[in-house]
């Protein structure tokens, strides 16, 4: 008897346990990829070496961790329970005597040993990755704060200052042929130039060293005829300014950690001998982080009492009743937290109220009768059959006797076709759907702080849509073609297939013109709606954290350096009337180094493409320390840059389409910018949609292969296969911009990769 439940046990965890691993596998990888995605860009702007962004990296995995581990729990003990219950499997067990203590005490453990990994993990490994996080942050913030000009870019970083660096090696700090603008707190303005210049940088402040240096001051009535000019020349010119290190530093030396950094015995002492709201949000954490561990055992206990109801369905069933419970575990969770914050509720309660709900639906599955759920749904929801209606099956018909000479689409092709479209929209929306409440469980403490109302969080996640569409793409079609196949090889079809006489080529068809759709689809949400969304998608996010949104606009002051001369152009651009206001005009000399004259102006036309009208013009030559004024109603500028050339642009990657960052690319390559990490995205952007079609082209040989073993040994295929993917993507991304490889290279090599290795399983298949 003791033999037997032995064997009971081992068979019930032998059910549950690989969905569990598949679960925590590949959630975790779709999550810290999405996280890697959105710190790499930081890194490519603040051009971080190797080692930080990799302690960046691994600071991420236990918060990612702490997410996926419960949710893996419930759907690998539901998805386990449904595939026995749809096979009969616990129909028999029941027949044979077996309980249902029997049949749950194995999850439970199961259950209980992901709690205890949890509790680790919260109480140590997340306080101290987030500590680190932190520190790695601000280290990378520091070291941009050594050089932060780019050259051939204006850097406004520094607070009060525009810097224009002609040109200069950021790594080593030197900067060549400088300019300055400084607005002053009474509203004077000093323009300064210099042949070269350093930052130097103390513990408590910084100093800007520059060599032979003109220092030229206009008054805030500059534009009257009172208004005073002063030029001054100096062989060093020193200038002290606040760059925020002594802010930064502090932060790093912080000796008292956020409730989000502290262990449980800092939690414990805070939330018992702390002061107000420092005792209210310590006390909140604790019961957050300990309700977040004991989850997992609760989510055991729910996945095996709901899934010993099921008859029907199946994994799907599995699947989609654990995406339900967990997107209600998480709504509560949040509304609890949010009415722990405004002190609606104790802060236990409100971080236990989630736990609670999902503990006495548990007990109320167990406790009521044993009627399968499968059937007591189907009989609650009358589904009414629908006849085919004769149109449609005459219009069908016809086209299948159209296409017949050709040999495609078969009937065959169309049932694929269906199970192609069906996994992949339950893989997709599984994904999206895991994407939006990581999210929001990441951004909630910022919308709570804030008082961001509902609706704008509801804008931020659909301008967030086109991007988690292109990210999950290439995954959801490996997951829907590995599904499809698989179970194709699996029960045989495959061998009536080619008992037909249709060859594994044939047989490829469906999934790779599925692959192709799906890959037009990805170029169509790349190039048309994902720059814009993406641009208002930041800026909704720093309004919801609380900081300055930093994306271009069309409206706002613009600065631009000339490609074809030395001048440099302030101005604000105006879209109705396709002309420049506030206009101001920096003349260089010959050398580029020193400022010859300056010209304002209330507003500029073009007369034609190269000529520009300023009206109202006054210009400020600068002879010397002579200061000279002239002043114009109209001033023809001949050979000006054409009105393109003005219009405001965004310079993320990730904010403009294939065609505006070649153009942003050819702009900034003329301007004698380093472009490596800028053509490295270029080429990304090539390549995205064609990496979904090698995840077809891969997924098919590698489903046919593994899919008699069963899916679980396609879907773990799927999940080494992103993970090396997304791995191999990252490595020659970040090769490409440090210059190592050629973009081309690093854009176009991980798609290449994949392709060979798929062309290489297809050859050790028959065919």
């Amino acid at each position: 008897m003791f033999s037997g439940r032995k064997l009971v046990a081992r068979y019930v965890i032998g059910a549950a346990l690989p969905y569990f691993l598949l679960s925590v596998a590949l959630l975790t990888a779709s999550l810290l990829a999405q996280q890697s995605a959105r710190f790499a860009e930081l890194a490519l702007y603040a051009q971080l070496p190797m080692s930080l962004f990799g302690q960046i990296e691994l600071a991420l995995i236990p918060n990612v961790l702490m997410f996926t581990l419960p949710l893996s729990v419930l759907a690998g003990v539901m998805i386990g329970f449904a595939r026995m219950g749809s096979d009969s499997e616990i129909v028999a067990m029941r027949a044979a005597g077996v309980g249902t203590w029997a049949m749950l005490w194995p999850v439970l453990l199961l259950g209980l040993v992901v709690t205890a990994a949890c509790l680790f993990i919260n109480m140590k490994e997340a306080p101290q990755a987030a500590r680190g996080l932190r520190r790695a942050l601000i280290f990378g913030a520091l070291r941009k704060l050594d050089s932060p000009v780019e050259p051939r870019t204006f850097t406004t970083e520094i607070p009060g200052y525009v810097i224009y660096v002609r040109d200069g090696n950021k790594v080593e700090g030197i900067w060549g042929r400088v300019f300055i603008y400084n607005q002053q707190k009474d509203g004077s303005v000093r323009l300064l130039t210099a042949r070269s210049g350093r930052i130097d940088s103390s513990v408590n402040k910084s100093e800007l060293v520059l060599k032979d240096a003109v220092v030229t001051a206009l008054s805030a009535t500059n534009a009257a005829d009172t208004g005073q000019l002063v030029a001054e020349r100096s062989d060093q010119f020193r200038i002290s300014f606040d760059t925020g290190r002594a802010a930064l530093l502090a932060q790093l030396e912080q000796a008292k950690p956020e409730p989000e950094e502290m262990g449980w015995t800092e939690l414990m002492k805070t939330a018992s001998s702390g002061q107000g709201t420092e005792r209210r949000e310590a006390r909140r954490t604790l019961q957050k982080r300990l309700a977040f561990s004991f989850s997992p055992l609760v989510f055991a206990l729910l996945g095996g009492t709901l899934g010993l109801r099921v008859r029907r369905g199946g994994r799907g069933i599995g699947v989609f009743l654990s995406l339900v419970l967990f997107i209600s575990y998480y709504l509560v969770f949040l509304l609890g937290d949010a009415l722990s914050r405004v002190r609606t509720v104790t802060p236990e309660v409100g971080a236990w109220m989630a736990t609670a709900l999902m503990l006495f639906l548990s007990l109320v599955f167990l406790l009521v009768n044993r009627r399968p759920w499968s059937g007591r749904l189907r009989r609650r929801i009358k589904i009414p059959k629908l006849k085919p209606r004769k149109a449609l099956a005459n219009a069908q018909s016809a086209f299948f006797k159209s296409a017949r000479h050709w040999g495609f689409p078969s009937l065959l092709d169309a049932g694929m076709l269906r199970s192609l479209a069906t996994s992949f929209l339950v893989g997709f929306f599984s994904l999206v759907s895991i994407f939006i409440i990581f999210t929001l469980f990441e951004l909630w403490r910022f919308i709570a702080a804030n008082k961001a109302g509902a609706g704008l969080v509801a804008r931020y996640l659909l301008f967030l849509m086109p991007l988690v569409t292109v990210e999950v793409f290439p995954a959801t079609m490996l997951i829907a073609v590995l599904v499809t196949y698989a179970l194709l090889a699996k029960r045989s079809e495959a061998i009536a297939w080619w008992a037909c006489g249709q060859s594994v080529y044939r047989l490829m068809i469906p999934g790779l013109l599925f692959g192709l759709a799906a890959a037009g689809g990805v170029w169509l949400i790349q190039e048309q709606l994902m720059p814009a969304a993406n641009v208002k998608q930041d800026a909704i996010r720093a309004v919801i954290r609380g900081t300055p949104a930093t994306a271009m606009t069309g409206t706002g002051r613009q600065w631009l350096a000339s490609s074809e001369s030395n001048r440099l152009y302030s101005y604000e651009y105006d879209e109705q009337h396709q002309s420049l206001s506030d206009l101001v005009i920096y003349d260089f000399d010959s050398e580029g180094v020193h400022l010859q004259s300056v010209t304002t102006g209330e507003q500029g036309n073009w007369q034609d493409l190269n000529n520009l009208v300023v009206n109202n013009a006054e210009t400020i030559a600068i002879r010397g320390l002579e200061v000279q004024r002239e002043k114009k109603a109209q001033l023809e500028l001949n050979g000006f840059e054409a009105r393109r050339v003005f219009r405001p642009t965004v310079d993320k990657p990730s904010q403009l389409s294939s065609r505006g960052l070649r153009t942003y690319l050819t702009s900034a390559r003329r301007r004698g910018m380093d472009v490596s990490s800028l053509a490295v995205a270029l080429q990304r952007k090539y390549a995205e949609p064609w990496s979904v079609m090698v995840m077809a082209f891969l997924g098919i040989p590698l489903a046919l292969s593994f899919g008699r073993r069963g899916t679980i040994i396609a879907l773990c295929s799927a999940v080494g296969v992103s993970l090396a993917y997304w791995g191999v993507g990252g490595g020659f991304q970040q090769l490409g911009n440090h210059g190592l490889l050629p973009p081309s290279v690093a854009g176009w090599a991980p798609p290449i990769i994949f392709a060979a290795a798929g062309t290489y399983f297809l050859s050790r298949i028959r065919t």
